[in-house]
């Protein structure tokens, strides 16, 4: 109901000044007052679209409100002045040539720089609120990769000692811890790496062939899914313009798509050459990426402590390919199964 009001301001400014700009237009023949009138005219349109832009942005109420807030301001403001003007014009024996017309184009202006300077206030709060959440995960990041790795670093070492005692299932439980730790040391690296990617302000793009990088992804993962059918078509000239993460973000596709791709998993991998782009398509025949899944990546949802993601890998696939100007789509075929495309500017 706020934000209605609040963008319901800014529709009576622009309803205003349209009305009186209309008004006159059609009452005028000079050159001059036409081009006014016209001149007023566009503001209020202006203000009108504005409204509805505002109405349907991503900025919060609040935001909103103070917009609108910056509006009244202006319009209040120098309303009260040009009562003013006018009432000293009257007492002096002094006239004004259409007083309401000329107020209203002066109070337009006004308003449209009031305006101007809410929306460059919200622009930098939000800024300065970016800033200090960004320092606060940055924090959050640094504690928790410490804790990882000091972790990684404990189960590691504790496998060493398990593994390769008398005990056969002692062993086995040290091979088991081994792999623990060896699997966190290995988060950590990729959190790190991607990490420093999406917080470097220009990130060096080169061309990069795509297909030895899908078929190195695949060779590594073979081994822990044995009876995965994956099938890889990929056409030579698919340079894409990307860096040495990008095999992160492929890596944790093909391995999402073969944990969840059936049983045993069946991948299909297709890597194209576009005409400006290199397209990635991971397809699997597995039930599915959850509907929910797919709108926190995408940023449909929220994230919050009741709805929220259950892995990293997505994510992580979704940073990389954004920081390198690319994307990550979604396809839900009607059967069983999902397809994951990974989208990057082609190089030349």
């Amino acid at each position: 109901m706020k934000r209605l009001l609040g963008c319901g301001t800014l529709t009576l400014t622009g309803g205003g000044l349209g009305l009186v700009s209309g008004r006159q237009l059609l009452g005028v023949t000079g050159r001059v007052e036409t081009a006014i009138a016209v001149f007023g005219l566009l503001i209020g349109l202006g203000f009108l679209a504005g409204s509805g832009v505002l109405l349907r942005s991503e900025l919060r109420t609040k935001h909103v409100l103070r917009v609108a807030g910056w509006n009244l301001l202006g319009v209040v403001a120098t309303s009260a002045v040009l009562v003013l003007i006018l009432l000293y014009q009257r007492s002096s024996g002094g006239t004004l040539l259409a007083p309401l017309f000329s107020g209203t184009i002066i109070v337009g202006v006004s308003a449209t720089a009031h305006v101007l300077i809410g929306v460059n206030d919200v622009r930098r709060i939000r800024a300065r609120n970016l800033a200090r959440q960004r320092e606060k995960t940055t924090v959050m990041n640094r504690l928790i990769r410490h804790d990882l790795k000091h972790s990684a670093q404990v189960l590691l070492g504790l496998g060493d000692v398990l593994a390769g005692t008398p005990d056969p299932d002692v062993d086995v439980i040290g091979d088991r811890v081994r792999t623990v730790g060896s699997d966190l040391a290995e988060i950590d690296n990729q959190v790190g790496t991607v990490t420093d990617l999406i917080e470097t302000e220009e990130v060096d793009r080169e061309p990069v062939a795509v297909g030895p990088l899908v078929e190195e992804s695949v060779t590594e993962l073979r081994p822990q899914f044995p009876d995965a059918t994956v099938s890889v078509s990929a056409d030579d000239k698919a340079r894409a313009l990307a860096g040495d993460p990008l095999k992160i973000a492929v890596s944790e596709l093909i391995e999402n798509a073969l944990v969840h791709g059936g049983d045993p998993a069946t991948v299909e991998i297709r890597v194209a050459a576009e005409r400006r782009t290199v397209t990635v398509s991971i397809s699997d025949a597995g039930p599915g990426i959850p509907a929910t899944e797919r709108e926190l990546v995408n940023g449909e949802q929220e994230v919050t402590q009741l709805t929220h993601s259950n892995g990293l890998g997505l994510w992580l696939s979704k940073w990389v390919v954004e920081a390198y100007g690319g994307r990550l789509e979604f396809q839900e075929p009607d059967g069983d199964g999902a397809t994951v495309t990974l989208r990057l500017d082609r190089a030349e």
